[in-house]
C-alpha cells in the first residue's frame, strides 16, 4: 500500500512538473531559414506551413519533389517555402540541398536543421530481418547524421538550431519495436552528444519525442502500410521452422491488426506536436527534451510509462509493460 501511494504521489508531481507553464521569450523572425526533412506528409508537411506562416524561409526537404505532398506545399504556400527532393539516404540529395540552402538563405543564414524523416517496421526479434534493421537505420539513424554533419557548419555560424524528431519509442523499450526503437535510441544518444559539443559554439540541440500520433503521420499509412504488411509476410517466409512453430502464424498477424486502426487510438491532431517543434525553433531557452501526449484517452500510458521508468526498478516496469502489452496497451 505505501509503495502504490508513493508511485501515485510520484506520478502526480511529474504531471505537475510537465504541466507548468513558463514564460518564453522568443526569437525575432526576419527570413531565417529552416531545413526540414520529411516533409511529403506528417509532421514534416504541418512544420512547413506552420513556419511559413510565421515568417521563416523554409526548405522542404521531400522524398520526392513531386509526391502529392510536395504538390500541395508548392500550392498553398509562399514563395518563402522551397521544394527539396530530399532522400536522406542519398549523398547526391543532401549535398545538393546544400547548395541550394546556401544560396536560398544567404543573408539570414541557416537557423535550424528539423531531422523529422522517419521509416517504421515491426515484429519480435526472431522474425525480423538483417535487411530491415539496416533499411530503417539508414533513414531513421544514419540519415540524421548525414544530414546534420553536413549542415551543422551553417547552423554553428548563426548560433541556431538542430531538432531531432525521435519517439517515446527510443526512451523506453517494449516487445516487437526493436527495428524501429533501436534507431530512436541512438538518435538519442547523438542528439545528445551533438548538444554537449555544440555548446561552446552558442547552436541549441533539441528532442521531439512524440507519443500516440502514428495514425497521423505517414508513418504506417498508404504506401507505408502495404510496405509494413507484406513485410510481415517477408518475416513469416525467411523465418525458420523452429521460429515458426515457437510463434505460431497468429502471433505475427495480432501484431499488425492494430495497425489499420492506427487512426481510431491516435492523437486527432498533430498540433501538440508542431507546437513543441515550434517551441523548439523560436524559444531563446529551449527544452532539452519535449515528450509530447498523443492517444484518445485522457493518458498516453505509453508516456507515462516513459516518465515514471526512471524512478522505478527494471523488473517492476518488466512487469508493468509485460501487463499493458497483454491488455492491448501499446
Amino acid at each position: 500500500m505505501f509503495v502504490l501511494a508513493g508511485v501515485v504521489a510520484l506520478i502526480a508531481c511529474l504531471f505537475f512538473l510537465y504541466g507548468k507553464t513558463k514564460s518564453i521569450r522568443r526569437i525575432k523572425i526576419h527570413g531565417q531559414g529552416v531545413l526540414i526533412t520529411g516533409c511529403d506528409t506528417g509532421f514534416g508537411h504541418q512544420l512547413v506551413q506552420r513556419l511559413d506562416e510565421m515568417g521563416f524561409t523554409v526548405f522542404a526537404g521531400c522524398l520526392s519533389d513531386k509526391s502529392q505532398g510536395a504538390e500541395t506545399l508548392k500550392r498553398i504556400c509562399t514563395k518563402r517555402v522551397h521544394i527539396l527532393q530530399l532522400d536522406v539516404t542519398k549523398s547526391e540529395d543532401i549535398l545538393q540541398a546544400r547548395k541550394t540552402v546556401q544560396k536560398g538563405c544567404a543573408a539570414p543564414g541557416l537557423w535550424a536543421v528539423v531531422n523529422n524523416a522517419g521509416i517504421d517496421s515491426f515484429g519480435d526479434i526472431e522474425f525480423c530481418t538483417l535487411d530491415m534493421y539496416r533499411r530503417v537505420a539508414e533513414v531513421n539513424l544514419f540519415g540524421m547524421i548525414h544530414v546534420t554533419k553536413v549542415f551543422l557548419p551553417l547552423v554553428r555560424k548563426s548560433k541556431g538550431r538542430i531538432v531531432n524528431v525521435t519517439s517515446v519509442k527510443g526512451v523506453l523499450s517494449r516487445p516487437t519495436i526493436s527495428v524501429y526503437g533501436a534507431t530512436k535510441f541512438g538518435a538519442e544518444n547523438f542528439s545528445d552528444c551533438l548538444r554537449l559539443e555544440m555548446r561552446k559554439f552558442g547552436v541549441k540541440v533539441s528532442i521531439i519525442e512524440p507519443g500516440n500520433f502514428g495514425g497521423l503521420t505517414g508513418i504506417v499509412k498508404d504506401q507505408n502500410l502495404k510496405r509494413l504488411m507484406n513485410e510481415m509476410e517477408i518475416m513469416w517466409e525467411h523465418a525458420e521452422d523452429d521460429v515458426k512453430q515457437a510463434y505460431g502464424r497468429a502471433h505475427l498477424e495480432g501484431q499488425f491488426t492494430g495497425l489499420h486502426k492506427a487512426l481510431e487510438t491516435c492523437s486527432p491532431t498533430m498540433k501538440p506536436v508542431i507546437d513543441a517543434l515550434e517551441d523548439a525553433l523560436v524559444n531563446e531557452r529551449p527544452s532539452v527534451r519535449y515528450l509530447v501526449d498523443g492517444g484518445r484517452g485522457l493518458v498516453d500510458w505509453y508516456n507515462l510509462y516513459a516518465r515514471i521508468h526512471y524512478y522505478l526498478p527494471s523488473k517492476w516496469m518488466d512487469f508493468v509493460l509485460d501487463t499493458s502489452w497483454n491488455r492491448g496497451i501499446r
